[in-house]
């Protein structure tokens, strides 16, 4: 994640106030991350790596509207294990929030010369089921 200092500075409050999900732009392509976080650990180095974490966000990296830079085609590989999907593509995202407790995400490519999904999500809000903190 290019914005990783970053994270590392909010991811504290983030699960202390049980965000579900954080978006940011910036980087030219697409991520969504799995619940991963370094909350618990001192980052001082980058060979610390994320553990899986039912508090933490999933975080969604969605900067590929367009630029006149182009895509950030270094950014597809290697894949990272809290990673669980990326793709140096333009796209866009919609977020369907259903009701106080689901909402849904998905990623659409923007080439592929018509409408596809090419990366959903559902998420639970955690205010509301805390319960699957621990599942």
């Amino acid at each position: 994640m290019e914005g990783e200092s970053m994270r590392v500075m909010f991811e504290s409050w983030f699960v202390e106030h049980k965000v579900d999900i954080v978006f940011a732009g910036h980087v030219h392509s697409y991520e969504r991350t799995d619940r991963f976080s370094n909350v618990r650990y001192n980052i001082t180095n980058e060979l610390s790596t994320p553990v899986k974490d039912p508090s933490a966000p999933v975080y969604i990296t969605i900067g590929d509207g367009g630029n006149q830079e182009g895509l950030a085609n270094n950014f597809s590989e290697p894949q990272p294990s809290y990673s669980a999907f990326r793709e140096a593509s333009y796209g866009h995202g919609m977020l369907d929030i259903k009701n106080r407790t689901h909402a849904h995400f998905t990623w659409h490519r923007n080439h592929d010369n018509e409408p596809v999904v090419a990366d959903s999500h559902w998420m639970l809000n955690r205010y509301w089921h805390p319960e699957e903190e621990n599942n």
